[in-house]
């Protein structure tokens, strides 16, 4: 499917009996935007994986990822606290923090405020390795998308963007 026919021009093509091509053009493209995601989310986690020097990290699987990154963005937080930010449940967090200790990469701690409670904090070797890490990734996909325009590149960073955003919101509206 081309620009062309997401605008609905070639849309008569698509157009299924009772459906209009407008409504054939749009479920062509949410069905090729469905397709694709699935196929970033696989193409990516095989390259991420493939090309990082430092297998064993404890880094390489998405979820570990994300969660060393946002306790270094944001600091130490709660199991509960990081699963509803990241959009996990709590029990892959749970699993991803102690697979993350394991490797040297957090710590849990008690809550100054509330000794009851759990603290998970990010160690300097967690720091460092979440830097490598990124820097692998950086190179991976500057590799990648080498040949793609500075504007296209900024294009494919804005779109993203708003698609989490997007999915960020579609899973509150969910949940309430």
């Amino acid at each position: 499917m081309t620009i062309d026919d997401a605008a609905g021009h070639g849309a008569d093509t698509l157009a299924g009996a009772g459906a209009s091509p407008d409504d054939a053009a749009a479920a062509a493209v949410l069905s090729r935007i469905e397709y694709e995601v699935a196929q970033l989310m696989r193409r990516a986690d095989r390259s991420v994986s493939r090309g990082s020097k430092r297998p064993g990290t404890g880094i390489t699987d998405r979820a570990a990822y994300l969660l060393l990154h946002r306790l270094v963005s944001e600091g130490a937080e709660n199991v509960n606290v990081l699963a509803e930010r990241l959009g996990l449940d709590a029990s892959t967090v749970t699993r991803q923090v102690a697979v993350l200790e394991k490797a040297g990469h957090v710590r849990r701690t008690r809550d100054p405020h509330d000794g009851r409670a759990v603290l998970v904090e990010p160690t300097d070797t967690g720091v460092d390795a979440l830097a490598e890490n990124r820097a692998e990734r950086r190179a991976l996909y500057g590799d990648v998308l080498g040949s793609w325009s500075r504007l296209d590149r900024a294009l494919l960073a804005e779109l993203l963007g708003r698609l989490n955003s997007s999915l960020t919101e579609y899973r509150h509206r969910a949940d309430d």
